[in-house]
């Protein structure tokens, strides 16, 4: 009788899954539907550098190309929403509940922190040169809204540098302590440290914005590479703060604050509309700060935002229909 509970119960978990994996997609394809109408404008087509033959076929490799960044990390934070995000949320989530008791899996959240905190300067830095090479006309005092744009950003990123760096050093340090491998008390230390480092990233991040008055000492700065490269770091830093916002959102707490909210009755449609503004903002204030480095060179802001929100979107969705169960 026991294991046919259990059954049932997985097979309910199951069924749930499957139905959001559905309400998303479903939810979804009013945006996606407009989107492709919209690449089907030859506009549109010219901005993303689609060749056009007697065939009307779109050339997808041009999704690839180097001003067509942005569009693609939207598309590929859209595709792990969807398919992989819920998925490594629970297995993240199971991960915080096991570091109450185990060691290890609080050493292993405290190095994805440590992780995430270095990883933020690293593709600013290697994509600088390469970047005010491709955009020689780009001048940070002449565009008032990219301007307008960095000053909060820098104000949102000393401040999420300072706390995922006082998490890195709080659970780093109690996993040591706890298996005797650190006698001695260098949070104080640390914390000095990360505040520090944290400056100098600023730093490093608004000098990105600025125009290089040389080359740099380092010629691998220079190569298509050190581009590539940096588009990788940015593409995995946009991932991992995905997978924290998602975390936060998919928590007991975070839920039951949202629920508990005064948006109407719940399940109704004010409460879901509700929801749906409240956690499009958050989300889109969350991915803005990873997205502002594409997002300063595109012509087109339009067309920019809604990507945004479609990479946005599966996450919205899922939180818009919670429940408390």
């Amino acid at each position: 009788m026991r294991n046919c509970a259990i059954a049932r119960m997985r097979n309910c978990e199951i069924a749930k899954f499957l139905l959001l994996r559905a309400v998303t997609y479903s939810s979804c394809r009013p945006l996606l539907r407009f989107l492709n109408r919209a690449i089907s404008h030859s506009r549109i087509r010219a901005i993303l550098g689609f060749h056009t033959d007697s065939m009307q076929k779109l050339d997808a490799r041009a999704i690839f190309a180097v001003r067509n960044r942005g569009i693609l990390l939207d598309v590929t934070v859209f595709l792990v929403s969807l398919v992989l995000m819920q998925i490594i949320a629970r297995l993240s989530l199971n991960l915080v509940r096991q570091a109450e008791e185990d060691v290890w899996a609080k050493l292993e959240i405290g190095m994805f922190f440590a992780g995430l905190f270095f990883l933020q300067p690293l593709g600013p830095i290697l994509k600088r040169w390469s970047f005010h090479q491709r955009q020689k006309s780009f001048d940070l005092n002449e565009r008032e809204t990219a301007g307008c744009l960095l000053f909060w950003y820098m104000f949102f990123y000393i401040v999420m540098m300072i706390l995922i760096s006082g998490a890195a050093i709080i659970l780093i340090t109690e996993a040591l302590a706890a298996k005797e491998w650190l006698m001695l008390d260098i949070g104080p230390a640390a914390i000095i440290g990360g505040f520090l480092f944290s400056l100098v990233s600023a730093v490093f991040i608004f000098r990105y914005f600025l125009k290089p008055k040389k080359k740099p000492h380092w010629k691998f700065l220079t190569s298509p590479r050190a581009e590539l490269l940096g588009d990788t770091c940015m593409f995995l830093n946009v991932i991992c703060l995905q997978i924290l916002w998602n975390c936060l959102t998919a928590s007991e707490s975070f839920r039951a604050c949202l629920i508990s909210t005064p948006l109407g009755k719940p399940g109704s449609v004010t409460d879901i509309l509700g929801r749906f503004i409240i956690v499009g903002v958050l989300a889109l204030l969350v991915y803005l700060p990873a997205r502002i480095f594409y997002l300063v060179e595109t012509k087109y802001l339009k067309f920019t935002w809604l990507t945004m929100l479609l990479a946005n979107m599966p996450l919205i969705v899922r939180v818009a229909f919670a429940s408390r169960h």
